[in-house]
């Protein structure tokens, strides 16, 4: 799917207003584990809007204890789910286990986009709100992201950031970059990790295009970046070294 800017403030606006709808409040926790997809971008700015905060840190590869745990330890208010994934999801119930969680009131299941046929007719929001009338929170200093480390032993560890903490790092990144609304940004890291929520930041700051790693079944690496045509990709070493061997075979 490809949002306009106009289409995606619409779709943020209705998840913004859904969540205050069902009484979440400024300072709660929502949490994210799905795959790459618009829906994660959705609700990191959703959450942004409202004053909610936002953890998109739950890995492909963490299994189904893991993230009830990791729920519990933030207590979440909003899961935003996809049903079969994660590392044993088709051998665990998600919904079963965080059943007994008390705090987590309402859980959001994304359906798996490339299982839609008619893509065309499914616009940006799919239960269309008539009026927006939740309070949006202009405070760019409050806590918007929590973000888990990876890459570290022991239990993961929490990180905090405002939105002014993170648009100052991709504001000079766009600047030494020199990105503006011609750029095509392609993130190769998952939107779990930090790099992805930095590819977020540098697309709203830049104004644009934001490519997520959502690669068609049967499509290499090297193959997706010459289709979405992009300018700029970002990643960690790992990535340039499997698209190097890519383009050696």
């Amino acid at each position: 799917r490809r949002f306009t800017w106009t289409e995606l403030l619409d779709y943020v606006d209705c998840f913004a207003q859904d969540l205050h709808d069902a009484g979440v409040r400024p300072g709660e926790r929502v949490s994210i584990w799905l795959p790459n997809c618009v829906e994660s971008v959705v609700v990191l700015l959703a959450c942004a809007r409202g004053g909610y905060v936002c953890n998109p840190s739950l890995h492909q590869n963490y299994t189904v204890e893991q993230v009830v745990g990791l729920l519990e330890r933030l207590d979440t208010r909003v899961l935003v789910t996809q049903p079969g994934y994660g590392a044993d999801a088709h051998s665990t119930d998600l919904f079963a286990a965080t059943s007994a969680l008390p705090n987590l009131t309402r859980i959001y299941s994304a359906e798996p986009f490339k299982s839609v046929t008619n893509r065309a007719q499914r616009s940006a929001c799919d239960a269309h709100v008539q009026e927006i009338t939740a309070p949006r929170l202009d405070d760019a200093d409050r806590i918007m992201y929590l973000a888990f480390t990876s890459g570290t032993t022991g239990e993961p560890k929490g990180v905090l950031h405002s939105a002014n903490t993170l648009l100052t790092n991709t504001r000079a990144m766009v600047a030494d970059w020199h990105h503006d609304e011609n750029t095509v940004l392609l993130s190769l890291s998952p939107m779990s990790h930090h790099i992805g929520v930095v590819a977020v930041g540098q697309a709203l700051s830049a104004g644009c295009e934001l490519v997520v790693n959502d690669v068609p079944d049967g499509m290499s690496t090297l193959d997706w970046i010459v289709e979405t045509g992009a300018t700029y990709c970002m990643g960690v070493p790992t990535h340039a070294i499997d698209v190097q061997a890519q383009m050696a075979n």
